[in-house]
Order: structure tokens, then sequence, then C-alpha cells
């Protein structure tokens, strides 16, 4: 069996189920609890994140500019609320107070939203999937969001957690984005529809995010030295409605990198599909080169070259080092729709 053209075939295919840390189970990418934060790399080793270099960004190190059209409250507060098609949508914008330093920002992160978010809200799980992205002026930012629940009235909410390297310090922000139904008939499962609509004015206002320094790589060629492999499965079963007969279909396939520390990789790929007792195997291969640069991850290889964005580099509960990439696609989007169809999470194996 050939492997499809397109790699985005396969992401389609598998969006049932994905299974990083071996081929046996399934991980939901946007899923929390995947990551234990305080087991982030130490400055200076292997995984951790180079400070050594960059240039000055936004002077006294951060500023956020809402966008116009923004209610500003008088505890400072930024809210903007629309009417889309009967339903009202809403994103809020608040800052947190700074926390010194700038070490160990994944684990601070997570540690963040564990007391500050648990706190105001229910269903928050521990240790969220840390992902990285820079702000408008190329300074570089923690982020983690999902869906919570109000402790006064149980509606959803989506609530994103950032901390924006400042100078000396990080800088947290935090969005929340809303939904209400007029009679609240179905409000919740009308709300996991909406948060990628109402996400788009979160992208609006994050253009107002600036931060310093600038010029600093999102994530470190030593983050990216090692053998990682990604899994992703996913199962059909068919029932003849005239028999009573059954069938399963599955699509199935992995993904293993090498990446040198002399910037050379070396790449497989084993996947299977068709129907379960008579599926189809396939296999592939290629070498060659990679390189980092900004937020993307280049691989040019010997067959073709192949490009990823870069959205995090954090340890698995094991103290695993992982690396979350997404494919390249057409509008490479930090959506959590496009993150959670789209986003390979590749764990060392090694």
């Amino acid at each position: 069996m050939a492997r499809p053209k397109s790699p985005l075939v396969w992401i389609l295919l598998a969006v049932g189920g994905a299974c990083a840390f071996c081929c046996t189970g399934t991980l939901g990418l946007m899923a929390l609890g995947l990551f234990a934060g305080g087991d982030s790399a130490t400055p200076g080793a292997p995984g951790a994140v180079s400070r050594a270099h960059g240039s000055p960004g936004e002077p006294g190190g951060f500023a956020f500019d809402a966008p116009p059209g923004w209610k500003t409250q008088q505890d400072g507060r930024f809210l903007l609320e629309w009417d889309d098609r009967g339903d009202t949508l809403g994103v809020e914008a608040l800052r947190l107070p700074a926390l010194p330093g700038l070490d160990d920002a994944e684990g601070r992160l997570a540690k963040l939203w564990q007391e500050r978010i648990g706190a105001d809200w229910n269903d928050v799980k521990p240790n969220p999937l840390v992902m990285r992205r820079f702000v408008a002026n190329g300074a570089r930012a923690f982020f983690t969001a999902a869906a919570v629940r109000a402790k006064n009235n149980d509606r959803t909410f989506r609530v994103s957690l950032y901390l924006v390297e400042a100078g000396d310090r990080l800088e947290p922000l935090v969005f929340i984005q809303s939904f209400t139904t007029p009679g609240g008939l179905g409000e919740a499962l009308s709300a996991s529809f909406s948060w990628n609509t109402s996400y788009v004015r979160v992208e609006e206002a994050l253009k107002g995010v600036r931060g310093s320094p600038v010029g600093l790589p999102l994530v470190d060629d030593a983050e990216v030295v090692g053998h990682f492999v990604y899994g992703s499965s996913s199962a059909t079963q068919w029932v003849n409605t005239y028999t009573g007969g059954t069938s399963m279909t599955a699509v199935s396939y992995s993904v293993d990198y090498t990446f040198g520390a002399d910037r050379e990789f070396q790449y497989k790929f084993a996947g299977a599909s068709g129907q379960v007792g008579a599926m189809k195997f396939g296999s592939d291969d290629d070498q060659g080169t990679w390189s980092v640069k900004h937020d993307v991850l280049t691989l040019t290889g010997a067959k073709r070259t192949r490009r990823y964005l870069l959205i995090g580099a954090a340890r698995s509960p094991e103290g695993k080092r992982t690396l979350y990439l997404m494919p390249e696609h057409p509008g490479w989007s930090l959506a959590p729709g496009a993150i959670g169809q789209n986003g390979e999470l590749y764990v060392a194996v090694d």
C-alpha cells in the first residue's frame, strides 16, 4: 500500500484517536492532564529554552493594547460582546500579577493554571498541555486553554492562559470566551461549537500583545535533537441492517524521526488501512537535513521537503521529552480546532 501523497489525508482519517506514547492507546490532542509541569527542564540542560541572546522588545517589557470596540472595565478588564444569529458571544481579557524571573515557564504556567484557574472554575484538569508561540512583536509566550464551568451557574466557558516573556518576568494574560443563547436550551453543546468562532477575536486581541526580548528561538536546537515517535489510529465498526453481520475497518500509522546534532534527520513511516483481517500495509523512509527558523521546523529530505509549525516541547508525565508539531497545511492556525485536528505529539523514545 503506497502512502497517500498528502499527509493531511491520514490526519483527517485519524481524528478519532492518536496513540503517541505507544501504539496501543488513544490520546486526545487537546485533552489536559498529559504533562507534569514540574518535570520541565532546568535552564542550561538539554530541553531548556535558550535566553542567551535576543534584542530589546517592548519598553518596560510588556504591553497589551485591546482592539477597537473592546470596552475597558473599571477593574482593568477588557470586554467584547456581539450578536451571532440570536446568540451572544463574548471575549474577556484580564491581566494577573506578574511572576518574577523567566525560568521554568512551562512548569509555572501549569502551577498558575491549577492554583488560579482551578480556584475560580470547575472542571479544571491538572497538568495542562503547555504550548508555545510568538506574540505580535516576536517575543515568546507559553500558553494553554480548555473549556471549564463557572462555579456560580455551571455555564461553560473557554479559558486561555498565557505567560509572555517580559524582560525579567513573566506576564500572565487570561482570555475568557463565553456563549449564551436565549432560554439556555442546549447551551453547553452549542457553546462547544462556538469556540472557534469567538477565538478569532482572541487572535485579534493577541495582535496587541508585545513582550521582550525578541528574536529568540521558540524551540531550542537541543530540544529538537533526539529520537521521536508519533502514532495514530482509528477504527469504525459496520453493521449490516439486513443480516446483522458486523465488520470493522481501521487505519493506523506511525512516524519515526531521528534528529541529529549535526542537523541531519532520518524518517520512517509505517501504516495499515482497510478491513480488519484484510488490511493493506505500506512504509516509507527518507533522510536529509533539518533546520528551525522562527516557529517552523523544515526537513529537507532526499525525497521531499516537510514543514511543521512548532507549538510545544514539554515533557510527558514520565519525564520524556516531546515535540508538539503541526504539519504544513493551508492557513496554519493556533485555533483550538486546528491544533486538535492537525497537531502531532512526538515523544522521545530514548
